[in-house]
């Protein structure tokens, strides 16, 4: 097949500065050749296409070139952009993997998501959405964590967003939105326990990836075991043993495996999901198993020597990276009826 890889290209460096973090969902031109080149190992050829604002244009011009776009791009700016080019796609008719517009507007709002998925009985943190003008989450009990609602990659939550009282609640969003934040933010319950991320293929019929457990051991004392911006761009890296951060597959009993895969599918096949996904989920000290959100667009770096959590996952159920894409290009093309 001939593909179009439509994907934004990463030009900064990670940053803890708020206001410097707008590209931290973005592939390297490195991980970007990595994809480029599974997809050519599978036996397709490959057009890269930059997600921009020329990229509607782009796509128009190789429509009649391409089979499929292999969709990664993030999106330029506001709280839809990733469902850019899976609109272009729609409105020029060009078959595409990954999710609809509509699913990938959803799963990028954190807030939208968990009320959608609580109408299906699926349990999360309670919270509260908060912006300038309202600020009132008297009905939360503290610990809380403060999220940007429509950010990526742990983009704008650190360390200080884990507040204990109103003081640092309300200084940490005054700092947050001096910085440049203009959404609004979530300030969900903070559950202290483990962490568990899930990678999904398929439509129907769902391939479970083996569970991974996030670890915080490797973390300073003074940080809160969250999957925040400092431990995946930044302490993660300095890791000499990669598996410190994680285990895979996750050391649990076959109760809690069936549980976290079977909710796992259901927040797929709610959210009406295609192809490929990831799901993470807290679970307290009651063993009770909380939804923290969706990626429809998740990492697909295939670095071995970098933490990327559904290669990871892949890896461990005996996938090379060209065995992946392969998976997701047919998932996708048998969706559209398209022959290979």
């Amino acid at each position: 097949m001939k593909i179009c890889l439509a994907c934004n290209i990463k030009n900064k460096e990670p940053s803890l500065k708020i206001e410097k973090q707008d590209e931290q969902e973005y592939d390297s031109l490195e991980v970007i050749d990595l994809i480029k080149k599974a997809i050519e190992d599978s036996g397709h050829s490959v057009e890269i296409l930059q997600a921009d604002e020329n990229s509607f244009e782009g796509l128009k011009k190789l429509k009649n070139k391409i089979d499929l776009v292999f969709n990664i791009a993030e999106g330029v700016k506001g709280d839809a952009r990733e469902s850019q080019i899976p609109i272009y796609c729609e409105v020029l008719n060009i078959p595409y993997t990954h999710s609809s517009p509509t699913t990938h507007a959803i799963g990028l709002d954190k807030e939208f998501t968990k009320q959608i998925l609580s109408s299906f009985g699926i349990r999360s943190p309670s919270s509260i959405l908060v912006n300038n003008r309202k600020r009132n989450i008297s009905k939360l009990k503290y610990p809380l964590i403060i999220k940007p609602n429509a950010e990526g990659s742990s983009v704008g939550i650190t360390n200080d967003n884990v507040v204990n009282n109103e003081k640092e609640l309300n200084n940490r969003l005054d700092k947050l939105m001096s910085v440049g934040y203009k959404g609004d933010f979530l300030v969900e319950e903070y559950i202290d326990g483990r962490e568990f991320t899930v990678g999904m293929i398929g439509n129907g019929e769902l391939e479970i990836l083996p569970i991974i457990e996030q670890k915080f051991d490797f973390l300073p004392k003074e940080y809160h075991k969250i999957a925040g911006y400092e431990l995946k761009w930044f302490f993660e890296d300095k890791l000499k043993d990669l598996t410190t951060a994680y285990e895979c597959p996750a050391k649990i009993g076959k109760k809690l495996e069936t549980k976290i895969k079977s909710t796992a599918e259901r927040v797929f096949n709610s959210l009406r999901i295609y192809d490929v996904a990831r799901v993470d989920f807290r679970m307290n000290n009651k063993n009770q198993l909380y939804f923290l959100e969706v990626n429809t667009l998740p990492g697909l770096n295939f670095k071995e020597n970098e933490i990327s959590y559904f290669p990871l996952a892949a890896r461990t159920a005996g996938y090379k990276p060209k065995d992946v894409i392969q998976r997701i290009i047919e998932t996708a093309a048998k969706r559209y009826g398209i022959a290979q």
